[in-house]
């Protein structure tokens, strides 16, 4: 009789231990995701830094969705002419390369890595241009990052040109 009590007592102690574990893992999973970016964004024109020339292009509208395997955009944006261009994009959160066709039949080609805090999100791209026989490929870098309060993005863009490396900094509220 004894001994059934002591074994009773252990695997209390032993099935308590195991459920203190469980919630305390599934805890700091909780705490070390990744920042998530779904939403509706509008751009802030006053609040954003973009550079004299080029680049003029800021999308007015990002409509984001993520899980843990891609993030997926439709940036609502207007041409030179004026028309509004959507452009859409599914980018794989596993940081291997994919390629999403942005306009007409140009490519371009992203990685995104997580910063090792996971807070920022770098993705990284290329596109290749023909123009009349000829290649150019234009490189771009974007980091992602969220507001504490999560209701501003903004979006740090580095991209190459004919007129050499331009940075903006692309600031977004979250639609209400």
């Amino acid at each position: 009789m004894e001994k059934r009590t002591n074994f009773t007592k252990k695997s209390k102690v032993v099935i308590a231990f195991v459920f203190v574990s469980i919630f305390l893992f599934s805890t700091s999973i909780t705490f070390a995701q990744n920042s998530d970016f779904s939403g509706i964004w509008t751009y802030n024109e006053s609040k954003s830094k973009m550079p004299e020339m080029g680049f003029r292009m800021a999308a007015s509208k990002i409509t984001v969705s993520q899980d843990n395997l891609a993030l997926k955009t439709e940036r609502v944006s207007r041409g030179r002419d004026g028309e509004e261009r959507i452009t859409k994009e599914s980018i794989t959160l596993d940081g291997k390369e994919c390629e999403n066709v942005v306009f007409q039949d140009i490519k371009r080609k992203s990685t995104a890595t997580w910063s090792t805090d996971e807070k920022s999100l770098n993705i990284q791209s290329s596109m290749t241009f023909d123009r009349n026989g000829e290649k150019r490929e234009i490189k771009s870098a974007e980091t992602w990052h969220l507001s504490d309060d999560k209701s501003v993005l903004t979006i740090e863009a580095v991209s190459d040109s004919r007129n050499g490396e331009m940075k903006a900094t692309l600031v977004y509220e979250k639609a209400k």
